[in-house]
């Protein structure tokens, strides 16, 4: 009989739990950073943002509410210091249920490429490659090469690390030609075209105006590199 009691009330008493649990309604620092960041987006700063708090509650536990809503007001920032504050009001099944200040800093996102693998010295960057990941805009300075069709084609001038942003003096043009290639150099007149052979005196990629040395003449030239056989010659 005792036994049969026991049972009688644990079952009672999960009974009760559950019905506790049911009605407690969790706000946590998720939901308050979102509603933050939509009114940002109503003061006209609608970009991607990541927050940190260090001033006021970001937790809420109410019992026994079917509904809760974030009332952000009073919301100010500094654009210099990417500071924040504003004044918080949960509400719950329409009643006001607590007050709170907040503070903290705020700081843009960008989304850039870099390296998914690592990329030794001399490879070409491909597509496959890279990957996007999200990042404070303030450690994207000017140097840093992050959109993909920049970086695309790229012969990689020293090892890029995967995850790491890539500077613009660590990636360059394919080179097409090196420094002591014997290639094919084409000089052209309005009536005709003479090719000849010549040593390269620098890399060049396509496009890049090269010094070279005539192998018969020992004569140096100038030239555009036209593909990874080929230099047009300038007119002397």
């Amino acid at each position: 009989m005792l036994k049969v009691f026991c049972i009688t009330v644990l079952v009672s008493l999960a009974l009760v739990f559950n019905a506790f649990a049911e009605k407690l309604l969790i706000v946590g620092e998720n939901e308050i950073t979102d509603a933050i960041k939509t009114e940002f987006a109503e003061q006209g700063l609608d970009e991607k943002l990541d927050l940190e708090f260090f001033g006021g509650q970001t937790s809420f536990h109410i019992e026994g509410a079917d509904s809760y809503k974030i009332m952000v007001t009073a919301l100010k920032f500094d654009e210099l210091q990417n500071k924040f504050g504003c004044a918080l009001e949960i509400f719950a099944d329409g009643k006001s249920y607590a007050k709170t200040g907040i503070q903290g800093k705020y700081y843009v996102i960008a989304d850039v490429y870099v390296p998914a693998e690592i990329i030794r010295k001399g490879d070409i960057i491909t597509r496959d490659k890279l990957k996007q990941i999200s990042v404070r805009s303030s450690r994207v300075k000017p140097v840093f090469v992050t959109d993909a069709e920049k970086l695309v084609g790229k012969e990689a001038k020293k090892t890029l690390k995967e995850g790491k942003l890539v500077s613009a003096k660590d990636i360059g043009a394919k080179v097409l030609i090196k420094k002591g290639d014997v290639v094919t150099v084409i000089y052209k007149t309005d009536r005709m075209q003479i090719t000849a052979k010549a040593e390269a005196l620098e890399d060049g990629a396509e496009g890049d105006k090269i010094e070279l040395l005539n192998t018969k003449s020992q004569k140096a030239l100038y030239g555009e590199v036209l593909n990874a056989d080929t230099v047009e010659v300038e007119q002397q």
